[in-house]
C-alpha cells in the first residue's frame, strides 16, 4: 500500500493590505496519513479533558482570548498544563511543522500586490513540502477554506505541476507523480492537523519579531517560550525537517 504524508494548511493575519494584521502567515503541519488517527485520539482526549468537550475546535485567537469555551484557560495553572500536554503531542517525531512569514509593510513598499504575497507563500510552503518531506514517499494537501484566496493556493499548486520545484529538486513530473490531491475544508470537517497548524501560527509571528526583526522589547511568557522552544527542536532536527521560512 502507497504511504502518504499530508500537509495540513492554515493561515494568521490576511494579505490584505486593509487588514489590520502587519505579517501573513501560512502555518502547515505535516504527518504520515497513517498516523492521522492516532493524533485525532491524542487531541480528543485532550479536549475532553481540559474542555469537556471532543469537538470543541481550536482556533489561536480565541484560544489567546480565554473566551468561552476556553475560558478554563484563564487558571494560570490550567493553561499552563494545557499548552504543556499540547506541546508534547505536537512534539512527536511523526510531526514536522512548515511555516512561511511575510511582512506586509516591505511587501507593500515592494509593490506587492495582495496576490503577489497568497501565490509566493503558497508556493514556497507547498514547495518546502514537496522538497523536504516526499523523498521516499507520496503526499496530499488539505487546507483551510477561504474563498477569497483559494484560487492563490490551487494556481501555485498547478504552477509547480507545469514548472517543478523552483531550485530544480524536484521536477514537474515528479512533484505531478508525488501529490495525488489537494482538498479545501472548513472547520466542521475536524481536521486535528489544520486545528494544530492553526493554534501554533500565532507563536510564528513572535518568533519573526523577536529573532528576524531582533526586537528585544519583546517578553515571552513561559508558554510562549515553550512553543518557541518546540518550533526551534523541530526546526533543528535532522530526521523529518521542519523549516521556517521569511518571504521578505
Amino acid at each position: 500500500m502507497q504511504q502518504y504524508k499530508l500537509l495540513s494548511l492554515d493561515e494568521t493575519g490576511k494579505a490584505s493590505f486593509n487588514h489590520p494584521s502587519k505579517l501573513f502567515i501560512l502555518s502547515g503541519v505535516v504527518i504520515p496519513e497513517k498516523y492521522k488517527q492516532k493524533l485525532d485520539n491524542k487531541i480528543r482526549r485532550l479536549k475532553k479533558k481540559f474542555f469537556n468537550d471532543e469537538e470543541v475546535v481550536f482556533h489561536s485567537r480565541d484560544m489567546s482570548r480565554r473566551k468561552g469555551q476556553f475560558a478554563i484557560l484563564q487558571d494560570p495553572k490550567k493553561e499552563l498544563q494545557f499548552w504543556s500536554e499540547f506541546i508534547s503531542i505536537a512534539n512527536n517525531d511523526e510531526v514536522s511543522l512548515l511555516f512561511v512569514v511575510v511582512n506586509k509593510e516591505k511587501a507593500k513598499a515592494l509593490c506587492w500586490l495582495e496576490r503577489t504575497i497568497l501565490k509566493r507563500a503558497y508556493r514556497k510552503i507547498l514547495e518546502e513540502f514537496a522538497a523536504k518531506q516526499l523523498i521516499k514517499t507520496n503526499g496530499k494537501i488539505i487546507a483551510e477554506s477561504d474563498p477569497s484566496q483559494d484560487i492563490y493556493l490551487i494556481e501555485a499548486h498547478n504552477l509547480i505541476q507545469a514548472n517543478g520545484v523552483s531550485d530544480g529538486s524536484i521536477s514537474a513530473g515528479e512533484y505531478r507523480q508525488k501529490i495525488t490531491s489537494l482538498s479545501l475544508v472548513n472547520k466542521s470537517n475536524f481536521d486535528v492537523d489544520i486545528q494544530m497548524a492553526d493554534s501554533l501560527a500565532l507563536i510564528a509571528g513572535i518568533i519573526y519579531e523577536s529573532k528576524f526583526l531582533k526586537n528585544n522589547t519583546i517578553k515571552l511568557n513561559k508558554i510562549e517560550k515553550m512553543k518557541v522552544r518546540l518550533i526551534d527542536r523541530k526546526i533543528n532536527k535532522k530526521e523529518n525537517p521542519s523549516s521556517f521560512t521569511v518571504l521578505i
